[in-house]
């Protein structure tokens, strides 16, 4: 779900996401279940809500942003946070264990 999100994330948000992985922004996820991840997005002293969820084979995601808001794309926060929860699986399958379900 989330390598498919990306693929439709456009070049220059895409970008600015990779961009804040380097300039230190966190992901706080809050609930990560089977087809939902919700969390926070935290660079500076910015906060923005993300969802990103899968209904059967149609995915969706959201975010608080002015970006996603006004404009309906999905969003470098979005971005950025699709790819933290897919660094997070690929470290915890690299030390053989599950990433953790959160649930509220």
């Amino acid at each position: 779900m989330l390598r498919k999100l990306l693929g439709k994330v456009d070049d220059g948000r895409f970008g600015r996401a990779l961009a804040g992985l380097q300039a230190g922004w966190q992901w706080q996820c809050e609930e990560r279940q089977d087809g939902l991840v919700e969390g926070y997005v935290k660079h500076g002293s910015k906060q923005y809500m993300v969802v990103i969820g899968q209904r059967g084979r149609r995915y969706f995601a959201r975010c608080g942003c002015e970006d996603a808001v006004k404009r309906g794309v999905l969003c470098k926060h979005i971005a950025f946070a699709a790819m933290s929860e897919l660094g997070l699986a690929a470290a915890a399958r690299s030390a053989h264990r599950q990433l953790p379900q959160l649930g509220r």
